[in-house]
């Protein structure tokens, strides 16, 4: 499964928010990530290599002082991306996937009222072509039913709510359900005053329902902000079995590991040098991953446990 994410990470050069992205993309593959609220006016190659690593590129809309901000990035290995249009709300551009073809895909990250929204919806609108699969994702800062809030004032159909269901409407965008908690941003606070939103979405149109059927939106654990990140899945792998192994750095933190390999290295092998080396390097990397698979088991599960317990407290 190959993933389109989005967060309003409320501030990226966070180490726990550049740590937790670092875990979503590799446990949803994620190769396009739409980063809102980032409050980073200034942003370069160190950086992206310090947040999420040497093999993406990016595009970087600047916050107004320590709000707002937009961080567009996405793997090179597996797309590219054409910014077509920016503005404090929005990202648009075109993505390129290898496997998929060209999208159209924006980046959403709403203000805080309808009047300020006007101009979001009027932006895309301008490029968000139903003959084209289009993908918009992020912060709406805006919910569209009583079933999008818990908790805090009574939910009415607001104005921005109106001109959001009428935007999707008039432009064949749909919400197409999702699976995780229901509501992605809460305030976080205690007893009757805390409120759960559903302020974060992603909305396909017609002709990428029609190209990605089985396309999945997940709403994630809630770490790190107080947003969760939401992922959409565009391409399903092949149960295919893995024809090489790969070494994990982790695996170097344990000092069993160095007595699996002696222990690997030290067997007699014959042939050339080369014949010989390759033989020793490939025992040893088999022997390390099916200690990593048979001892490492219970850290994989405390894991899986630990983000359960996130998803009942959200």
């Amino acid at each position: 499964m190959e993933s389109i994410i989005f967060w309003n990470c409320r501030g990226a050069r966070k180490r726990e928010a550049s740590l937790y992205l670092r875990e979503v993309v590799k446990d949803y593959k994620g190769f396009f990530v739409g980063l809102t609220e980032t409050k980073i006016s200034s942003f370069d190659r160190s950086d992206v290599n310090q947040i999420i690593g040497n093999e993406w590129d990016y595009f970087n809309h600047p916050s107004s002082g320590t709000s707002g901000g937009i961080l567009i990035l996405w793997k090179k290995d597996f797309a590219s991306f054409e910014m077509v249009d920016h503005s404090l709300q929005v990202v648009v551009g075109q993505l390129n996937i290898n496997a998929l073809g060209k999208w159209n895909i924006a980046t959403v990250y709403g203000g805080k009222d309808a009047q300020t929204r006007r101009s979001l919806w009027s932006k895309l609108e301008n490029y968000m072509s139903a003959d084209e699969p289009c993908i918009i994702g992020g912060d709406f800062n805006c919910i569209l039913s009583k079933e999008d809030k818990r908790g805090g004032k009574r939910f009415y159909l607001s104005k921005g709510s109106k001109d959001m269901k009428n935007f999707m409407i008039n432009n064949d965008f749909h919400d197409i359900g999702f699976v995780g908690p229901r509501y992605t941003w809460c305030n976080n606070k205690e007893g009757n005053s805390r409120i759960w939103e559903g302020l974060d979405r992603c909305l396909l149109n017609s002709k990428a329902i029609h190209n990605v059927p089985m396309a999945k939106v997940r709403h994630l654990p809630r770490i790190a902000s107080d947003h969760a990140p939401i992922s959409i899945n565009l391409v399903e792998y092949q149960n295919q079995k893995s024809s090489f192994f790969r070494f994990e750095d982790t695996w170097k933190t344990y000092p069993a590991t160095w007595n699996i390999i002696l222990k690997a290295w030290k067997k007699l092998d014959y042939g050339s040098n080369a014949e010989i080396l390759q033989r020793k390097l490939r025992r040893s990397i088999k022997a390390l991953y099916y200690w990593n698979k048979n001892k490492c088991r219970d850290l994989n599960l405390l894991r899986d446990e630990m983000k359960k317990d996130i998803n009942v407290t959200n």
